[in-house]
């Protein structure tokens, strides 16, 4: 799986719109961290959106997830939105 998210992580670096989904959990995975840090330090700061899809059964439930997307949205200076 390596192999793979370093290949996302290329692609993710050089897209203007990146989204990720997820249903009921409390966090994100340590693989999907280690993704988003791969290409996070890998973009270019061109207008990038950080789309966030929770299930709206678990919305409280994600809401440790909201925050460290937006954690990192501002860190790569993108603009974060959320359904």
């Amino acid at each position: 799986m390596p192999g793979l998210r370093a290949i996302a992580a290329g692609e993710a670096a050089l897209a203007q719109l990146i989204i990720i989904s997820a249903h009921h959990a409390e966090a994100l995975t340590d693989g999907v961290k280690s993704w988003i840090d791969q290409w996070l330090g890998r973009t270019n700061n061109h207008g990038i959106v950080l789309l966030a899809l929770f299930d709206p059964v678990y919305q409280a439930v994600s809401s440790s997830m909201k925050v460290y997307l937006q954690d990192v949205a501002n860190r790569g200076d993108m603009e974060f939105l959320v359904k």
